[in-house]
């Protein structure tokens, strides 16, 4: 693997774990700011919007260490 692809691998790694850390922080404050009602709509919406992007995040098989020199 090239040099090139190796770092854009790992941005787009650090992209995947950025968003990640991003939707928990929003779904901790949409938490603790709503009522039970929009929370359960809330909820559905979250477990839609991820079973959607699912498909499109990287499997992290593309990756190879190569050989230590």
């Amino acid at each position: 693997m090239s040099e090139s692809a190796e770092n854009l691998y790992r941005v787009k790694i650090a992209l995947q774990l950025s968003f990640i850390v991003w939707v928990m922080l929003v779904v901790f404050i949409f938490y603790a700011t709503f009522e039970a009602t929009i929370k359960m709509y809330g909820t559905f919406l979250l477990l839609f919007t991820v079973a959607i992007f699912t498909p499109f995040l990287p499997d992290g098989t593309g990756y190879d260490e190569g050989e230590p020199e």
